[in-house]
């Protein structure tokens, strides 16, 4: 690997700790740099601070969850064209998804394996598409 392992920055976004934590070590082990906010408000800030190659993001969240995060980066001409791949426990419906358009570049069901993250984010930074999880 010639140099492609550059630090790839990348935000996590989950009001729960201990995921937070496990995503945190994950991404370095694969050579990522993580950001981490465990609300929407630091989130926001953090993108537009350090605008991430990627958002890893839980969709229920209080106070301001995943769907609301996503409507301020629409708004936001520096952060709508930041990848967003969305953590949910609940089935998400296309239609929840498809008003976004390519901003969100994949979903992941809850409980996510440690490999599971780490085959979507080596999908992700291979340039593919990231859908169909079983």
């Amino acid at each position: 690997e010639g140099g492609r392992t550059m630090n790839r920055r990348v935000l996590v976004v989950d009001d729960d700790l201990p995921t937070l934590e496990v995503m945190e070590l994950i991404l370095r082990k694969i050579g990522c740099e993580p950001l981490v906010a465990d609300n929407g408000m630091d989130a926001v800030h953090l993108i537009k601070a350090h605008v991430p190659e990627l958002v890893l993001m839980d969709v229920m969240m209080s106070p301001m969850n995943g769907w609301q995060i996503l409507e301020t980066m629409m708004q936001d001409p520096e952060m709508r064209n930041v990848p967003v791949i969305l953590f949910t426990a609940k089935r998400l419906e296309d239609e929840e998804i498809s008003r976004y358009g390519s901003m969100v570049a994949g979903v992941l069901e809850k409980p996510i394996s440690p490999s599971e993250l780490r085959n979507a984010l080596q999908i992700f930074f291979d340039g593919q598409k990231i859908s169909g999880w079983a």
